[in-house]
């Protein structure tokens, strides 16, 4: 039975040194090259002690998911409990992913005051969006998906496996349609159909033609995604991992796929939003 990795290219994924100044990624990011960076507990001092522990410690509480009926986190439904909770399901039902912002976009209130997120030289703090701690448990998954922001992914504890599909091949990752009520309503914006596990070539018979770049991601580096890139990702053990999302496109970027699909989903789905608040108004009246 095929999955995913095997539609792997027989190039390797670069790696390079963590990058110490501001143009450090440029080049990858003016040609959206995907880049595996070496050395991140030492040109970002403040992760030195981050790992599962640590934040165990830490935190007194943390938002999670559960896993959805085709056993992959949809980043649908959170939850948040206690950190002692989490604990629990990490030693025993191993049902949860945890997904915490540390800063940016949504951070909560009951985040320490101790836990301090430096960015990167080369995320321009203008163009930042957030910064997530994620947690599992092993053998989680993500969907095939793509991100319209900017990506570095980084290794704290554990290592994943992925495989990325540059923005060009977007005709053959069998996206949700924009003009799709059903899918938009589903907040299906970014998402593939593909079943990464166990990929129908019949019903997509145009990702046989695709071909990924795989590898594996290892404690103390950092994976940076380019926006638009489709990626898979999955755990093999008890991970740790924290990310930068940052918006940094180009007029050209926003024209081509699939951040033209994103940018008509995001206004339709908005559309569907005022809609609503008018019959809302209207039912009220």
């Amino acid at each position: 039975m095929m999955n995913l990795f095997d539609l792997s290219a027989p190039e390797a994924i670069e790696t390079i040194p963590f990058p110490s100044d501001q143009e450090g990624l440029t080049r990858f990011i003016q040609k959206r090259q995907p880049v595996l960076l070496d050395g991140i507990r030492e040109a970002l001092p403040f992760t030195r002690n981050w790992d599962y522990e640590f934040f165990r410690n830490s935190l007194k509480s943390i938002r999670i998911q559960r896993k959805s009926e085709d056993g992959i986190y949809h980043y649908l439904g959170f939850e948040r409990i206690p950190m002692p909770d989490f604990d629990q399901v990490m030693e025993t039902t191993q049902n949860g992913y945890a997904l915490e912002p540390l800063r940016g976009q949504g951070v909560s209130g009951d985040l320490p005051q101790e836990i301090d997120v430096s960015l990167p030289p080369f995320v321009p703090e203008s163009r930042f969006r957030v910064s997530n701690l994620y947690i599992g448990p092993g053998q989680n998954k993500s969907l095939l998906h793509y991100d319209e922001t900017h990506s570095l992914l980084m290794m704290l504890e554990g290592r994943k496996r992925f495989i990325l599909f540059s923005p060009d091949q977007s005709d053959c990752m069998y996206p949700y349609s924009p003009f799709s009520l059903k899918a938009l309503l589903e907040n299906r914006v970014v998402d593939s159909k593909i079943d990464c596990q166990n990929p129908d070539f019949s019903r997509f018979p145009k990702l046989s033609q695709a071909k990924g770049l795989s590898g594996w991601l290892e404690e103390g580096q950092a994976l940076f995604i380019p926006a638009g890139t489709w990626h898979f990702i999955e755990a093999e053990g008890r991970n740790v991992s924290v990310n930068y999302f940052w918006l940094q496109n180009s007029l050209k970027d926003w024209l081509n796929q699939p951040l033209l699909d994103f940018w008509i989903k995001r206004r339709a789905i908005d559309v569907l939003d005022q809609l609503r608040k008018v019959k809302h108004r209207l039912s009220a009246a």
